[in-house]
Formats: C-alpha cells, structure tokens, sequence
C-alpha cells in the first residue's frame, strides 16, 4: 500500500451516499480503533449491513475492508511516530527563572521532596500484593508504555523477568506486535500499561481490549482522566511532573520497585529456589570456563 492510500479517503469523500458517510466518520473520529475493529464489529457498531461497508471501500477505492484498515494503519503508525519524536522535548522555563538557576533547582528538589513524600504516604500496599498475586497467577504477562513512558516498561520488564518467565515487553507504535499480542490473552492474564504525558490515545484501545478479552489490567499514569484508567483496572497514580521536563520517572521506578518486591513476597520458598538454580547456574558457568583455560 503506497504511503499516500490514506489520501484517496479525502479524495472521494464526496463520491459517498449519506450513509456512508457516516460510517466513514465513525472510523475517522478513532483511527486508531480501525486497527483492531473487524468487519463483523463495525457493521454493529454502525447498524449497517457488512454489504454497505464493502461498497463503501469500493467507492473510496478500496478493493476490500482490509485494504482499507491498511491506509489507516499506515496513517495512524506516522501519526504516532511524529507523537513519539515531539515526546522527548522539554518545558519552556521563563527567561526571569533562567537567569537565577540556583533558586530554580532548589525548588526543583523541594517539589521532588514533596512529591515522593505524599507517593509513600499514600501508595496502596494491598494493590502492590494484589498486582504481584496477579502477576504471578498470569500465562501470560504483557507490558506496555508509550513514548519516553516506555523508559517505565523497559525498566519493569528487566526487573520482572528474572522472576516470571511469561513476561513481554510490547510497544504500542509497532502495531502489528501490539495485535499479535493482543489476541492472544486470555482470561486470567494481566496487562500492565504505563502512560504518561503525552498521552497516547490508543493506549485506551489496548486497555479496553485486553479488558475485553478478559485480562486484568494494572495502570501506572499520573493522572485518573488518563487514557489507561478504568473502573475495573488497578490504579497506581505517580505525579511526575517537573520545572523542567514533562515527566520525571524516579516515583514510577520505584514503584516498579515496589511491585517486584511484591512479587518476591509472594512468590515465598519458590523464590528461594529460583536463587538457588541462578546461583548454581553461574557456578556451572564459572566452572566450565575455568576447566577450559586450564
């Protein structure tokens, strides 16, 4: 599909009937959503026969509801992509703070202060438990950030994965990864999706399918408006903003922290043995290679 199929939707707008017009609205106000909607799904979602979404395409230019999801897919990977580039960049500071840099960094640390003293005040222990007995309960564990929220997910990968051996580090720009994941949860899997400003909407798309295909969700954001949160979701709310940057992730990382300890608790004897075998394992090794130099 050439870069430019997302064009002929512009381009023969018009040539719709009323209906589908319609339709082709419902898909445009979440483009997102067309990567993971079927034929069978949109056609209820917009009481319309699957015939009606067919010639639809076909007047678009389309051969198919596949060929069509395709120019949305490729429209909406640039869109995150462009997301993705404009995420690292940091707050404008006036010129009046600049110029009194040791004030600015000192009310830095005091709201660092501030910040990490009311996330350990008020961080829910029994969610930590909970989120590690369902960690650990799980076949299958997926873990999503977007963005520099991916920092998060990278670290809690590395430090889940020693632990579990179901774990798998998902990110939301790849969309086909982001597919071929999603469907396979099954009920009693967890998903955990970090998402922090800026927010990336189709992380709400990636939480409402794994709800959906009956996982349970663990979210780690900033804020309860973020599009990972919901009712059913265990909610951890870390407020990362800063002077300078949007975010700063030392509260989300040790939370992370916080969850695998939790894993380690409950994970109890078995743990013990899992250093046992690691510790032999690097014994083996060890030994190996000193019989090969001698």
């Amino acid at each position: 599909m050439p870069d430019d199929s997302f064009q002929k939707i512009n381009k023969n707008y018009h040539n719709l009937t009323r209906k589908q017009k319609e339709i082709l609205d419902i898909l445009l106000s979440n483009p997102e959503d067309v990567c993971y909607i079927s034929l069978k799904d949109l056609s209820q979602r917009s009481s319309v026969s699957e015939v009606t979404i067919l010639r639809m395409c076909k007047r678009l230019g389309f051969e198919n509801f596949i060929e069509l999801k395709k120019a949305f897919r490729s429209h909406t990977e640039r869109l995150v992509k462009n997301f993705m580039e404009t995420s690292y960049f940091s707050l404008d500071l006036p010129v009046v703070e600049r110029g009194n840099k040791e004030v600015v960094i000192q009310q830095i640390i005091n709201n660092a202060r501030t910040q990490s003293t009311e996330f350990y005040d008020t961080v829910p222990t029994e969610h930590i438990l909970k989120t590690a007995r369902l960690i650990l309960q799980a076949k299958t564990v997926l873990i999503c950030g977007q963005g520099v929220s991916s920092v998060v997910s990278e670290y809690f990968y590395r430090r889940i994965s020693p632990l579990i051996a179901n774990a798998i580090l998902v990110h939301p720009e790849d969309l086909d990864n982001v597919q071929s994941n999603l469907v396979k949860l099954h009920p009693g899997d967890h998903v955990i999706a970090i998402s922090f400003p800026r927010y990336y909407d189709a992380m709400r798309n990636i939480v409402q399918y794994a709800e959906y295909r009956g996982a349970s969700v663990t979210s780690i954001t900033d804020n309860p408006e973020s599009p990972v949160v919901t009712q059913n979701s265990i909610n951890y709310l870390c407020d990362t903003a800063t002077r300078v940057f949007y975010n700063s992730y030392s509260l989300p990382i040790e939370l992370v922290n916080l969850i695998a300890s939790g894993i380690v608790l409950e994970m109890g004897e078995s743990y013990d043995k899992l250093v046992s075998d690691a510790h032999e394992v690097i014994h083996f090794i060890n030994e190996s290679s000193s019989e090969k130099s001698s």
